[in-house]
């Protein structure tokens, strides 16, 4: 349970993001793009390292730090196969333990499959059911975070050039996402402000369907070429989302897709 009212409020936020992503991953709808939105996308992903590089890659590893007015209220490290789809959680310690959690994304996403440790414990039953749900929910919040920009051109995401308008130094292209008829809240919409001279997307707005608002400023770090998060900061500047040592790597041993002692801080 998160301890402040702007923690609960920004994990609200989250799991609105969670929903919308996982309706969108499932949706086929064909998207609206107009051309200057496209334009702005493309530039913004050879800025990224080129969508070919994007999809070549097979690892990644990332955290997603989550603190709150000086209080770290999530702390989750990741371990991503983007080519074979295994995926290794490693969570927060709850009372002093660290859960471990072990999935193919394929998989868990046909018939829930997965499994989780907590001390080197395996959960069985609805413990182990409950936590492949948020496991698997933390990969789709998570990885947006990491990799929002990649994702533009997700069946159901609809772009829209705004205007270019003033941001810190410079000037950004603003252009403007929504969601048709996907996901379980289609009435969200994203601002994302693309700066005109870097490419790279540094700040957003959102507007969600029930009225709440945010924005961050983000900011990347290049591993083997590729552009990814490494850090958000919330307007009002009490909160970050850190996303750690962010690393894309060609090779990673298969035992830390099966051992839940193999630990990520292990990983060079």
């Amino acid at each position: 349970m998160l301890g402040d009212t702007l923690g609960r409020r920004i994990a609200l936020v989250l799991l609105s993001i969670i929903a919308l992503l996982y309706g969108v991953s499932q949706a086929g709808a064909p998207p609206s793009q107009d051309p200057k939105a496209v334009e702005v996308d493309q530039a913004m992903m050879q800025a990224m390292g080129g969508q070919e590089a994007w999809n070549s890659v097979h690892f990644v590893r990332f955290d997603f730090k989550f603190t709150s007015e000086g209080k770290v209220v999530r702390d989750n490290a990741h371990l991503w196969d983007r080519k074979d789809g295994r995926y290794r959680l490693e969570r927060m310690p709850k009372d002093g333990k660290r859960e471990i959690v072990l999935f193919d994304i394929g998989g868990y996403e046909r018939n829930k499959q997965g499994s989780a440790y907590v001390d080197g414990k395996k959960l069985e039953g609805d413990a182990a059911k409950k936590s492949l749900e948020e496991a698997y929910a933390s990969y789709i919040n998570d990885t947006w975070w990491l990799a929002m920009p990649w994702k533009w051109t997700q069946p159901g995401v609809n772009l829209k050039y705004l205007a270019a308008q003033p941001c810190g130094k410079g000037t950004c292209d603003v252009v403007e996402l929504t969601f048709g008829h996907v996901g379980l809240t289609p009435g969200d919409m994203y601002h994302a402000f693309v700066s005109q001279k870097s490419h790279l997307m540094s700040h957003w707005e959102y507007v969600l369907q029930d009225g709440r608002k945010g924005s961050w400023d983000w900011q990347y770090v290049t591993s083997e070429g590729i552009n990814l998060a490494s850090n958000h900061l919330s307007s009002d500047r009490k909160s970050t989302i850190n996303m750690g040592e962010v690393r894309v790597l060609d090779s990673v041993d298969d035992a830390y897709f099966t051992d839940p002692a193999r630990m990520i801080s292990g990983l060079k």
